[in-house]
């Protein structure tokens, strides 16, 4: 039986209760689950958003209650900033109850490489404030691999609806303040050589944008697009106009989202040709609510075609998914089953009712996860879409998730309201974070 949002709500607020309690009893105990750490699997940075609408019975909207400080990321205790490592460099100077967790200045996360003097820690996912650390040592410091998450702030966290009309933003029409242009490459094609579950052998048609701002030796964020066609700026591929390329160029300029490489990767086909909704591989691929396709990414395409080829931050702020429909479901997917690799997801109506029902109700199974999802769904959508992007912006927020949820008028497809909110979504998916120096 369908879960009712006064369920949904009943298990919330249990979860707040006990999670509050357990904040009182145990001040220190990390907010974070410590078996998920970022994974110095190499140079990737991607992100996911996922839109969420209000309450389908009143037109109020639904926003998402800040994280306070000695919050723990699922309503618990405090949690160790990301990034504190074991090594210490730079004292962990440990925050008390109420002000917050603990940081280790010199981490990734909580000082300057070099060993300077460590910002106050906090949480770049959850809102949350610890104290100070100490100076930190070169071991210590941030590494030339990782990028730096600042506190993004709970600024543009919650719902905010988006009413027509929806034409394409100026970032999307061609340079700003003569922002420089980066380069698009492809068409390649990747063969896949791995066994995964349901799957059958495919190639993988994909194109890659690297920023003009990029140089070799200095990693940058990496964001992977699926159904990359929607999104890669070529005319004759689609009639959508996210046009990706150009909204980087000029978001990169203007300081908004960090130098980052983009990768436009095609649902797996027997030949690699283009396809979309309807096409059985695809739903497998996408739809399929397990971590196949994200392990796919991780353990196979990224390094074979782009890991050994650019220099990207080994740490899961600077690595972003997205998409449209099932490509937006499945950057929801990988980035739960994968929370150590990927923190930001940017969806347009992302397909919940395609997952086997498990989705949006699967948040609630787990403590809060590190992640920033942005989504949308509108009116005129797919039956039952924007009902299941309400639902899950309600759990996320909830759940105290840095989640943005863009309900609108638009249709499914094409997805005009996504393409006129895309620069902000990046602009709020990126913010705080810079790549690697």
């Amino acid at each position: 039986m369908a879960t009712s949002f006064d369920e949904l709500r009943y298990v919330l607020a249990q979860r707040q209760t006990a999670a509050a309690s357990a904040t009182t009893a145990s001040p220190t105990h990390s907010g974070h689950d410590t078996s998920v750490k970022p994974h110095t699997f190499l140079l990737v940075t991607s992100t996911l958003v996922v839109a969420c609408s209000s309450d389908p019975q009143t037109s109020t909207p639904i926003t998402a209650a800040s994280g306070s400080a000695g919050q723990a990321m699922m309503m618990g205790s405090s949690g160790t900033a990301v990034g504190g490592s074991a090594s210490g460099a730079g004292s962990s100077s440990g925050g008390s109850a109420a002000a917050g967790a603990s940081a280790t200045a010199g981490s990734a996360m909580g000082g300057a490489a070099g060993g300077s003097a460590g910002s106050a820690g906090t949480f770049p996912d959850m809102g949350m404030a610890g104290v100070a650390g100490s100076s930190g040592t070169a071991a210590g410091g941030s590494s030339a691999t990782m990028g730096t998450q600042a506190d993004p702030g709970t600024d543009g966290d919650g719902t905010f609806p988006e009413p027509p009309p929806y034409d394409l933003p100026p970032e999307a029409l061609g340079p700003i303040n003569n922002a420089p242009a980066g380069t698009v490459t492809g068409p390649f094609l990747h063969t896949q050589t791995g066994t995964y579950m349901g799957w059958s052998m495919w190639k993988f048609t994909y194109y890659v944008y690297v920023p003009s701002q990029y140089k070799a030796g200095h990693s940058a964020a990496l964001m992977i697009f699926n159904d990359g066609y929607l999104y890669a700026g070529i005319p004759k591929l689609t009639d959508s106009r996210f046009n990706a390329p150009q909204v980087f160029d000029n978001l990169i300029a203007e300081g908004s989202m960090p130098v980052t490489i983009a990768v436009f990767i095609f649902p797996g086909t027997n030949d690699g040709h283009q396809v979309g909704g309807g096409d059985g591989g695809r739903a497998t691929q996408y739809d399929t609510p397990n971590d196949q396709y994200g392990k796919f990414l991780r353990e196979e395409f990224l390094p074979t075609e782009i890991l050994n080829k650019y220099d990207i931050v080994s740490d899961p702020d600077g690595w972003a998914m997205g998409g449209h429909s099932s490509g937006g479901i499945a950057s929801i997917i990988a980035g739960w089953y994968h929370s150590d690799r990927w923190h930001k997801m940017l969806t347009a109506s992302p397909s919940f009712p395609n997952a086997g029902g498990k989705f949006p109700n699967e948040f609630t199974t787990a403590p809060a996860k590190p992640l920033r999802i942005y989504h949308l769904a509108g009116t005129h959508d797919l039956g039952g879409f924007k009902d299941a992007n309400d639902k899950a912006a309600m759990i996320l927020q909830g759940l105290m998730y840095h989640e943005r949820y863009r309900p609108g008028e638009d249709m499914h497809y094409p997805p005009k309201a996504a393409m006129a909110d895309f620069p902000n979504a990046l602009r709020w998916l990126w913010r705080g974070y810079k790549a690697a120096p």
